[in-house]
């Protein structure tokens, strides 16, 4: 009688575990402080070895680039500021110097309770970064194309920052 209720329990169990997988595909990326998983196939195009980040495009042509930093590593991080005081200073930062190289710069969303900001500066093309913070890392995420609206581009770094964070 046993086997009848373990043979009744798999046909059961097996079509829905079989359903349930993801069947998405996932790129993983090695970075200075553990890995990023991006949805999706992309292909490494190179990495910068002073910041650690690594540019990817996919087969539609978008560019994207991630980095995973350990937040001490940077000049102006305070262990004693909180991690959008932090995070506000990082975009300080990063946007000075975008600006030094007379590109402009816009804040577009901010999130004390994500953890992040979302910002862009214009080159070519717009430039839409996500900088947040996971545990003792700082997350860089950059997302380079005009195949997307700039609300595509923000829903997916938000989007690709949650399943890192």
């Amino acid at each position: 009688m046993i086997k009848f209720y373990l043979i009744v329990a798999l046909l059961f169990l097996v079509p829905k575990l079989g359903f349930s997988q993801d069947l998405m595909d996932y790129t993983t990326v090695k970075t200075n402080s553990g890995e990023v998983t991006i949805p999706g196939n992309w292909t490494q195009l190179n990495t910068l070895r002073k910041s650690g980040q690594t540019y990817l495009e996919n087969d539609e042509g978008i560019i994207i680039a991630v980095a995973e930093n350990q937040k001490k590593t940077y000049p102006f991080y305070k262990a004693n500021q909180s991690d959008i005081e932090n995070l506000k200073a990082f975009y300080k930062w990063d946007s000075d110097f975008r600006k030094k190289s007379n590109f402009q710069t816009q804040k577009i969303k901010e999130s004390a309770d994500s953890e992040f900001i979302i910002w862009k500066y214009k080159d070519k093309l717009d430039n839409v970064f996500l900088i947040g913070s996971s545990e003792n890392n700082f997350l860089s995420l950059l997302i380079y194309t005009n195949h997307w609206t700039q609300s595509e581009k923000i829903q997916f770094l938000e989007n690709l920052y949650q399943l890192n964070k």
